[in-house]
């Protein structure tokens, strides 16, 4: 059987001398190359950044308290580790918490809305009512009826995130075909049957993709909430740092803050890939890998 070498990435199998190993071997290093470069590209961007920033921030010898050097940034972030990381963690429970809670809520809430007309009807016009009030004028009133700990954080957190969630997982249980439904229908499977062995897995892609924006949505809903009533969190510790005119903090707690939702993002990413191995998406990503 013959292999065409005539492509780009087949160089190392040219250069390779014959019978230096197997087959698969030398197919497994000509590829790794494009594959490597592919996942270390997002990090040579961002190093690039953060050198142009570097070398404007000296060049124009911008003070601290507007736009400090990313050195700078790094060694506060190293110097006020425990700081970070304990404000950081309650932020995070936050999150996690109301972002569970959306998903416990809105899923079974689409599946409702799906299954029975009567309920979308009725839910629709709430939902998008809670969409529309701004989450820093509901804020205050949560923190009068669930004070200050850590509820009010979770309940906005909940607001924010479950929307997306209920509307994507709405549209993917819509758009079965009708005639999957009806073949499988016509086998003796039932409404609850159908539910669960046809429109949820061909709904997953859809569900995940909201997912996807519902948890970074709950990252700045935990930032709201501790910007309207908290002594702790990284919202509380960028309003402390803001007040104080300490560039290198608040810019230290954005870091922190940009590294969490980067990886929550990446968590729900591996889940999706996990759960929706066989999905055209996720084969077309793996694919595309390969050939840059």
């Amino acid at each position: 059987m013959s292999v065409d070498v005539t492509g780009p990435g087949c160089a190392a199998i040219a250069a390779a001398p014959a019978g230096a190993g197997e087959p698969g071997a030398d197919i497994q290093i000509a590829v790794s190359g494009p594959g490597l470069l592919n996942r270390s590209f997002p990090w040579l961007v961002v190093a690039a950044v953060l050198v142009v920033w570097a070398g404007a921030v000296a060049a124009f010898k911008v003070p601290d308290y507007l736009l400090p050097a990313p050195q700078d940034i790094a060694f506060r972030i190293v110097k006020e580790y425990q700081l970070l990381a304990r404000n950081g963690a309650y932020t995070l429970i936050s999150v996690l918490l109301g972002f569970v809670a959306s998903i416990l809520v809105g899923v079974p809430l689409a599946l409702a809305i799906v299954l029975n007309r009567s309920v979308e009807r009725a839910m629709m016009p709430f939902l998008v009512m809670s969409q529309t009030i701004p989450k820093v004028a509901i804020a205050p009133i949560l923190i009068v009826w669930l004070g200050f700990g850590l509820l009010p954080k979770i309940a906005i957190v909940f607001l924010i995130s479950f929307f997306p969630i209920v509307v994507s997982t709405v549209t993917g249980l819509k758009s079965v075909e009708s005639d999957m439904i009806d073949l499988v229908r016509s086998m003796g499977a039932g409404t609850t049957k159908i539910m669960l062995r046809v429109r949820t897995p061909s709904a997953l892609p859809q569900m995940f993709a909201g997912f996807k924006i519902a948890i970074c949505l709950a990252v700045v809903g935990a930032i709201v909430g501790e910007f309207v009533g908290s002594n702790q969190g990284l919202g509380y510790l960028l309003l402390t740092a803001t007040g104080s005119l300490d560039g290198t903090l608040v810019w230290a707690s954005l870091f922190v803050l940009i590294a969490m939702g980067v990886a929550l993002f990446a968590i729900v990413a591996k889940l999706e890939r996990l759960a929706l191995p066989w999905h055209v998406s996720i084969r077309a990503e793996e694919t595309a890998a390969y050939q840059m």
